[in-house]
């Protein structure tokens, strides 16, 4: 019975030697799956992730599974499970190619709080290879391709909406699960080198010979700045785990909490995704210089979270 290094175990190393991972998990999350995809890439290219997520549909992370499709369609095939009894199984079986290699089950989720959390304990054992696959290919009649379902969450049913912007510099809680976040300053002022424009700034840096120089930023760097107790342990995940953020328009990005004193979300491949993002939804060019006026005139000056499960937030910036 395996319960230390689960990840590196059952989803990294097979892969040296094998090319097809077949899963059949009760619960799964896309931003653990955009993970494990960029760790696998790292050992070869020709790899195919085949999941089966057994538990009712919920729509959270839909759109990012979309998106994560749509980059890796090489890489991953995901499926629904729509029977009349939900499969709460964790079986992982690899194959190379058509020849069994490794297979293992037990209480592991597809997700990083399956694999990585200190909250839990998990343990896997080996399987049958084969009787792993079968198990998988006994579902698939009563399974749906995740591309067959175009459609997010209501967000509108998920999010409340205030009749105006809170007060600059604070934070306003909703419920224990949704906070508003001021992008202002308590003078009124959006920061002219952090948060949304966090690309309009110098970064200190050193050369191979310990000499200090500074290096311009892309302009279109972006993060969220959280603010009080938005930052607080238990709502937004660990520094170390990373999570999706699904918006009140249908756009999916990968986050993670970063930066001292958990102030930032930040995207996790690139830093100018956010950037980039606001200031469409701005009318503005993807490497301008955001003002509070920018923020005033769109008729916003806040942001909302909303925790949907411990992998999967909404971002709302609608007016």
């Amino acid at each position: 019975m395996l319960t230390d290094n689960l990840y590196d175990q059952i989803l990294l190393q097979p892969s040296i030697a094998s090319n097809r991972l077949f899963i059949v998990s009760g619960y799964a999350s896309a931003t653990f799956l955009n993970r494990h995809i960029l760790d696998l890439k790292k050992f070869r290219q020709d790899f195919k992730i085949c999941l089966i997520i057994g538990m009712p549909f919920r729509y959270a992370d839909h759109i990012a599974y979309l998106r994560l499709i749509q980059e890796y369609q090489d890489n991953f095939i995901g499926f629904y499970y729509k029977g009349s009894v939900p499969v709460h199984s964790k079986a992982y079986a690899w194959y190379d190619n058509d020849k069994e290699s490794i297979a293992f089950c037990g209480s592991a989720n597809y997700s990083q709080y399956g694999f990585f959390s200190t909250k839990q304990i998990n343990q896997m054992s080996r399987e049958n290879v084969n009787s792993v696959k079968e198990f998988y290919e006994s579902l698939l009649p009563n399974s749906i391709p995740i591309t067959a379902i175009e459609t997010s969450i209501e967000i509108d049913e998920e999010i409340p909406h205030l009749s105006s912007s809170i007060p600059n510099g604070t934070i306003y809680w909703v419920d224990e699960n949704t906070v508003v976040i001021s992008f202002l300053t308590k003078m009124g002022i959006l920061p002219e080198k952090s948060g949304l424009n966090w690309g309009h700034r110098f970064e200190k840096k050193r050369n191979k010979s310990g000499d200090i120089f500074y290096e311009k930023r892309h302009p279109a760097e972006a993060y969220l700045s959280l603010r009080l107790d938005s930052r607080k342990e238990g709502f937004l995940p660990e520094k170390a785990y990373t999570f999706s953020l699904i918006t009140d328009d249908n756009e999916s990005f990968d986050c993670v909490v970063a930066q001292q004193g958990r102030k930032a979300i930040e995207t996790t491949n690139d830093n100018r995704e956010l950037g980039k993002y606001i200031r469409k939804r701005l009318n503005l060019n993807e490497d301008a210089f955001i003002t509070a006026q920018d923020l005033i005139d769109y008729g916003r000056t806040d942001y909302t979270i909303k925790k949907i499960d411990e992998e999967t937030f909404l971002f709302d910036f609608s007016i």
